[in-house]
C-alpha cells in the first residue's frame, strides 16, 4: 500500500468520527459514533468511561480532543489498509 493510500485511509477513519467536519474529535462525537459500533453492548455510563480513557490517552496537547495527527498516532499500530479494504 502507498503512502497516499495509508493516508487517506486513515482520513476517511477520522472524518467518520469527525462529524461536524471542523477537524478535531470531541468527547461527544467519539461517544456518537461508538455508541452506533457497540449498540446496546455496553450502557453509556461503560461506554462514555472508556471514550474518557481514550481521549485521555490521544490527546497529547492537552485540548481535550483529538486532532488528525493524534489520531494518526493513536492507530499507528493498526494496518488500517486491510481493515479498510473491500475485496471484489
Amino acid at each position: 500500500m502507498s503512502t497516499t493510500d495509508d493516508f487517506q485511509k486513515k482520513k476517511f477513519a477520522f472524518d467518520i468520527y469527525d462529524i461536524n467536519k471542523d477537524g478535531m474529535i470531541s468527547n461527544g462525537e467519539l461517544f456518537t459514533v461508538m455508541k452506533m459500533m457497540v449498540g446496546n453492548n455496553l450502557n453509556d455510563v461503560q461506554l462514555q468511561q472508556l471514550v474518557d480513557r481514550t481521549i485521555i490517552q490521544a490527546d497529547k496537547d492537552g485540548d481535550g480532543m483529538i486532532s488528525f495527527e493524534e489520531f494518526k498516532d493513536m492507530i499507528s499500530h493498526i494496518d488500517v489498509g486491510n481493515k479498510l479494504k473491500l475485496d471484489l
